[in-house]
């Protein structure tokens, strides 16, 4: 069977796509990716070992009247490029993963008569995909609570896809604290600057630090630099490790005790499949605030704290965090929240209810 995957934007959209996409080619079947062309999409998927296609596209929402019209043209012109890739492949199956890429290719796929789904990452689905959902055959959901905003017939709780790799047993390389900061694909400037302005005391308390920070790709060379201007690179050269994006995802949560993130869908599923204490700090201008609902969802959980950036006082947050990675049994409750959780595997989910409906079960 012939499948397309699409999804843009964010790592929190690419991620659970090709997740989907491994486990398509472990069945020994064929897909394409079809994604948008912006940097971190092209960084994310680049190498990967499927067809990738990458079409124009543009966010229309909060945008002046004129970027909407060039957003427009384009999407327009996105979608003709969306039908003939389609036309040329003939999928029985598309799966959107969200982000403004997915609308032109499910507009062309419906034109074409092939099945569509869609799948909501966050508890607040995105504008795109509420717009999308009237006309897909099947919605996936990663949250329950997300059942109300979507036509009832067509939802399916399957939980957010995790890449297999993550899951596989892993061998810590250093035997001091583990701290992982990831401020999501795009980076996150607020993390960036409040990590650098307390890593010179959280070093200073806990000399065995080892330090993890995903910097995002524009604040790299900027965060490294700080690091250097700190002294810390050269004190703590080997305990300080930096990216701009981490490929490695399985080692990094290996290494880590404790993850400071904000709170994307994808970082929380990977929170929750590998047990991960956490301190969240969602993102407060995401999309109908959809971030504080997920990090919500965690600390009622137990398995995370959440901190709101508006209200957030670096002493406070500094006391909160030494707190933790001194407390080797809060940590250890933590992890043990996450066991109520009775997640099944959300890729064979998606991929066995497509295939009913491809076969027309």
């Amino acid at each position: 069977m012939k499948w397309v995957i699409t999804a843009g934007g964010t790592g929190g959209h690419l991620i659970p796509g090709i997740a989907l996409a491994e486990e398509i080619m472990q069945r020994g079947e064929e897909l394409i990716f079809i994604s948008g062309k912006r940097p971190v999409e092209k960084h994310i998927l680049r190498d990967k070992p499927f067809k990738v296609y990458h079409l124009e596209v543009e966010g229309f929402v909060g945008r002046p009247f004129k970027d909407k019209i060039r957003a427009g043209l384009k999407l327009i012109k996105a979608y003709w490029e969306a039908k003939k890739i389609l036309k040329e492949f003939k999928p029985k199956v598309i799966i959107a993963e969200g982000g403004y890429v997915s609308v032109p290719v499910v507009l062309a796929g419906k034109r074409l008569g092939i099945k569509t789904a869609l799948h909501e990452q966050n508890i607040i689905p995105g504008k795109a995909n509420l717009f999308l959902s009237k006309m897909v055959d099947k919605v996936f959901i990663s949250f329950p609570e997300s059942k109300k905003y979507f036509p009832e017939e067509k939802v399916i709780f399957s939980g957010n896809p995790v890449r297999k790799e993550l899951l596989l047993p892993r061998e810590r390389t250093h035997k001091g604290i583990g701290l992982l900061i990831i401020g999501g694909s795009l980076g996150a400037r607020f993390l960036n600057e409040l990590m650098l302005e307390l890593s010179p005391r959280l070093f200073e308390a806990f000399p065995n630090l080892y330090l993890i920070h995903q910097t995002g790709l524009e604040d790299f060379e900027w965060v490294k630099g700080k690091y250097e201007e700190l002294s810390l690179l050269n004190k703590y050269r080997e305990q300080i490790k930096i990216f701009p994006f981490i490929e490695d995802m399985g080692w990094a949560y290996c290494e880590a005790d404790l993850v400071i993130a904000r709170a994307g869908a994808t970082t929380l599923a990977e929170l929750m499949a590998l047990k991960k204490p956490a301190i969240l700090i969602p993102y407060p201008y995401a999309a109908g605030r959809h971030q504080d609902r997920n990090a919500e969802f965690l600390a009622r959980l137990g398995g995370a704290l959440k901190f709101n950036q508006e209200e957030l006082k670096e002493e406070e947050f500094l006391e909160t965090l030494k707190d933790l990675l001194s407390n080797s049994e809060k940590l250890k409750k933590m992890k043990m929240a996450y066991e109520v959780l009775k997640m099944g595997n959300a890729s064979e989910i998606i991929l066995s209810e497509m295939e009913k409906l491809a076969k027309g079960v």
